[in-house]
């Protein structure tokens, strides 16, 4: 093989650096340096079907494709950043998060689990809804099959207690009972 044929094939596949992105058009673009001072401008990103990210362009990074073989044609494969990356899951875990820390992470078991970076976190695992989060406020009719309880009892504890109380000088509870 001479060289000439040899440098073309090198070119075909590359690892670039991301030195920025635009996210306004069709397509996401890239600007990616390649080799030392080579920039890339206007580099397509090839995204999957239902998933959009826009990774910081400090430290993001990508693999570049000559289409055809042609280097004035490339596109991009989706675009890493390890500086903001989210690890440590288990196997057949899944997690979608920006680089601020939000996330939705789908954990074995059939838990999801979103996180807000202002510490708001929700937990749905099969018929439970467990949230945790200071100041809660729920807006709206919020209706409950199951008990419903906190670190005092239950809702069917207060009721049964409410009901069975009296005053002084009184001969039945006050009315009306609660059901």
């Amino acid at each position: 093989m001479d060289e000439a044929t040899a440098m073309a094939l090198r070119g075909l596949v590359v690892r670039a650096v991301l030195r920025g992105t635009d996210d306004a058009g069709e397509t996401q673009t890239a600007e990616a340096e390649t080799h030392d001072g080579v920039l890339r401008s206007g580099v397509e990103v090839l995204q999957p079907f239902g998933l959009a990210s826009r990774p910081p362009a400090d430290g993001g990074y990508t693999i570049l494709l000559a289409v055809g073989g042609d280097q004035g044609d490339m596109v991009a494969l989706p675009l890493a950043c390890p500086s903001a990356r989210y690890g440590a899951l288990e196997p057949g875990e899944t997690v979608i998060h920006d680089a601020a820390g939000n996330r939705l992470h789908f954990r074995n078991g059939g838990l999801v689990e979103v996180r807000a970076q202002n510490g708001i976190a929700v937990q749905v695992g099969g018929t439970v809804l467990e949230v945790t989060a200071t100041g809660v406020a729920i807006t709206g009719d919020l209706v409950v099959s199951g008990q419903v309880s906190d670190g005092n009892g239950s809702m069917q504890e207060m009721r049964d207690r409410y009901n069975a109380h009296g005053h002084p000088g009184a001969s039945a509870p006050p009315g009306p009972l609660m059901d």
